[in-house]
């Protein structure tokens, strides 16, 4: 059983609360909002809403492929929001969390070593995939759609990333050894590609599994002990939070959503975000 998985049961039990405060500007001072002479924005407090029951469990694959528009959650649309929102995240309540890695095999390649599972700054949680539920419209992914993926002294680099559904993976294999990497939806048994790595040096150019949105894991079968994410997202509002827990969404159409929150350590947290048109809405999630 992969680590993501084993985390999610224990995350979704972990008390959480979400405060929501939405920033407007307003017209009457010129777009530089506020209501006294320093121009300080205008701060108006909103309830935050939990989820549904229909809504809770853990997060899988499907649940991030299916989060855009329409019955099926798949149908998104690129188009000009006249006025949209902005939303303002920080994952709160993170300690700096490493693992001991101790190689069972390809000792002269693999070695001993640590790797970091909750980067976290002050206070924030890193490394945590968020993204928006239920949005039907807005502008163009304009994430990079040639990546990159290093496996070097038996980890791979980076840990969790995000790509645009129709990205290229290069995955770089600096390691003078065998290694079998599958791509599996988290959720799921089946992989949706396997890249074989031979010898040091080599780069695999892969597309086939980041066609389609998916939460995808990266396994090792000849080294149980790698491991990395990827979230291939199928819309813009798909974030990977910094080591302060800190992420953005830019041009969100004005509308009600589910707010996903999913750490491979910390499991998932869900609640519902109200976003306003011309509205900085900062949301602040606990641990």
């Amino acid at each position: 059983m992969g680590a993501g998985r084993r985390a999610g049961a224990t995350g979704t039990a972990q008390a959480a609360w979400l405060v929501v405060a939405a920033t407007a500007t307003l017209a009457a001072c010129g777009g530089s909002g506020g209501d006294d002479a320093s121009g300080r924005l205008t701060v108006v407090d909103v309830q935050g809403v939990e989820a549904t029951a229909a809504q809770k469990g853990p997060a899988t694959s499907a649940t991030l492929a299916r989060s855009a528009g329409g019955p099926d959650g798949l149908r998104y649309q690129v188009k000009v929001i006249p006025t949209p929102g902005v939303i303002l995240g920080e994952l709160r309540g993170g300690t700096p969390f490493d693992t001991s890695v101790v190689p069972t095999r390809d000792s002269t390649v693999c070695r001993p070593h640590t790797e970091t599972l909750v980067p976290s700054r002050d206070g924030g949680v890193g490394q945590a995939i968020v993204w928006l539920v239920g949005v039907p419209a807005g502008p163009r992914d304009d994430g990079s759609r040639r990546v990159h993926l290093t496996l070097d002294g038996c980890r791979l680099s980076p840990r969790v990333q995000r790509v645009a559904a129709g990205a290229t993976v290069l995955v770089h294999g600096n390691d003078a050894m065998m290694s079998r990497l599958q791509l599996v939806p988290l959720g799921e048994r089946g992989s949706r590609s396997t890249i074989l790595l031979t010898d040091a040096g080599q780069v695999v150019p892969s597309d086939e599994a980041f066609r389609e949105p998916a939460l995808l894991e990266v396994r090792d079968d000849l080294h149980p002990w790698v491991r990395a994410f990827i979230a291939v997202a199928p819309h813009p509002f798909v974030a990977v939070t910094d080591a302060d827990g800190d992420f953005r969404f830019d041009g969100v159409p004005p509308g009600r959503y589910t707010l996903v929150v999913w750490h491979e350590r910390l499991g998932t947290q869900r609640k519902t975000v109200k976003v306003e048109g011309g509205v900085q809405v900062k949301v602040r999630v606990e641990l």
